[in-house]
């Protein structure tokens, strides 16, 4: 139905350390709470106590900027893609970004990549306008995918799956599905080995290995941004997360009399056999929307009129973001328990940057602890934070200790076993 010819590699990336802001503080806050508690009455596995910016903030309370380990996230990030075959980068964020950028280049340099920074807009913080300001960057061919994804990816430094994919050159979109059968394919039996906890929503049917996937929307994003409608990418990151995604497919068909007539074997195959054929695999399930893998890609290519794909993610950093105070403490304790094994170089052990990144930390940080407000007494903001989101505990004690229930559970320890090895695997990939 379609025939592209892309370039078979992406050596261009766009980074993003911009994120929407609420009218005000006490509204992010009512969001961020009223979640957290319908997660913990639902006895969901994956509670999260979001990290939500707004515009009255004295202090931007931008996800990306927290430290992990004294270093920043965003430096994590940075990293990973610093390591990986990438030639251009373009960093989207904010003047604290910025100041944190050059900070980071100065100590690590880049690498011989070309590095751009482009300030976001804070009057249009949506995911479109962001990817627009990337693009505008770049030199992007017709026939070329750029790797679009969010800054608060800090251990997803394993990135050539993604920029050397065999599928690159015959599809203008990849969606790489976070499937939790394929990270923790041992997670029933033993159920410490999913060391990352996250609430599951959609269901995926591949037909062909007869499997069931429980899924998460997909943190990276290759793209070919000259053949896909600004509306559709909008469309899509709106409603990733809460399985309105169906709707918004009929929305925009109907709009294209066209596609919908093409699309209608597709829905038809879908409403006629997806619920009966997630019986064969359980016959109770919550979930907020499922389709076959097939009919899903044949779907969506004719939605936006050019070919797709999703595939399905096995390494378990690609769905371990930062969005909450749990998924920070993940990394804290993380780091933690590498130290405790290693001493000073711990981080070094479990990320290949790690050396680096210590680097930064002793050069740039005590720097950045009076340009960036955050810094200046992170562990004080960061505990009052935790009371201000209903937290039964503080990260660090009076004396500053880091501290909390997370990181005595088995999962930090598989977490550390699991990067450890990953780390030394990569190393020797790469030397």
């Amino acid at each position: 139905m379609f025939r592209v010819n892309n370039k078979p590699v992406i050596d261009k990336g766009i980074i993003s350390f911009s994120h929407n802001r609420y009218e005000s503080r006490s509204l992010a806050d009512k969001f961020a709470l009223e979640k957290a508690r319908r997660e913990i009455a639902q006895k969901k596995k994956g509670v999260s106590h979001l990290i939500l910016r707004a515009e009255d903030d004295a202090i931007d309370r931008l996800k990306f900027l927290f430290p992990v380990h004294g270093i920043p996230i965003m430096c994590y990030a940075l990293g990973n893609l610093l390591m990986s075959s990438l030639k251009e980068i373009v960093v989207v964020g904010s003047t604290e970004v910025k100041i944190i950028l050059e900070h980071f280049l100065n100590v690590v340099d880049t690498r011989g990549k070309k590095v751009m920074f482009v300030h976001e807009d804070p009057d249009n913080l949506m995911l479109i306008n962001t990817l627009i300001l990337g693009r505008n960057q770049l030199s992007l061919a017709a026939n070329e995918l750029v790797l679009f994804q969010p800054g608060d990816l800090p251990f997803m430094y394993d990135m050539e799956g993604v920029l050397r994919d065999k599928d690159l050159k015959n599809h203008n979109l990849i969606l790489w599905l976070n499937s939790r059968q394929a990270m923790f394919p041992h997670f029933k039996e033993n159920p410490a080995s999913e060391f990352v906890g996250r609430n599951y929503h959609y269901r995926v049917i591949a037909e062909k290995a007869k499997q069931l996937h429980d899924v998460k929307e997909p943190n990276v994003y290759p793209i070919n941004l000259s053949a896909i409608e600004d509306d559709i990418i909008e469309l899509l990151h709106q409603t990733r997360k809460d399985g309105k995604i169906l709707n918004a497919g009929l929305s925009k068909a109907l709009r294209s009399p066209g596609r919908m007539l093409m699309l209608l074997p597709v829905l038809a195959k879908h409403f006629r056999k997806f619920d009966s054929d997630l019986k064969q695999f359980r016959l109770d399930d919550d979930f907020k929307f499922g389709a076959h893998l097939k009919n899903f890609n044949q779907g969506t290519s004719i939605l936006l009129d050019t070919p797709f794909i999703a595939k399905f993610n096995d390494d378990p950093a690609f769905v371990s973001d930062v969005d909450a105070l749990e998924d920070w403490e993940d990394f804290e304790s993380l780091v933690h328990y590498a130290e405790e094994r290693h001493g000073r170089d711990g981080l070094a052990a479990i990320h290949p940057f790690g050396k680096e990144l210590l680097r930064f930390k002793e050069q740039a940080m005590p720097k950045l602890q009076k340009l960036i407000p955050m810094y200046a007494d992170f562990k004080g903001y960061l505990n009052q934070l935790y009371r201000s989101m209903e937290m039964q505990y503080v990260p660090f004690d009076e004396s500053g200790r880091y501290d909390t229930p997370n990181l005595h559970t088995p999962q930090i320890e598989t977490a550390y076993r699991w990067y450890a090895d990953k780390t030394q695997h990569f190393a020797q990939r790469i030397a």
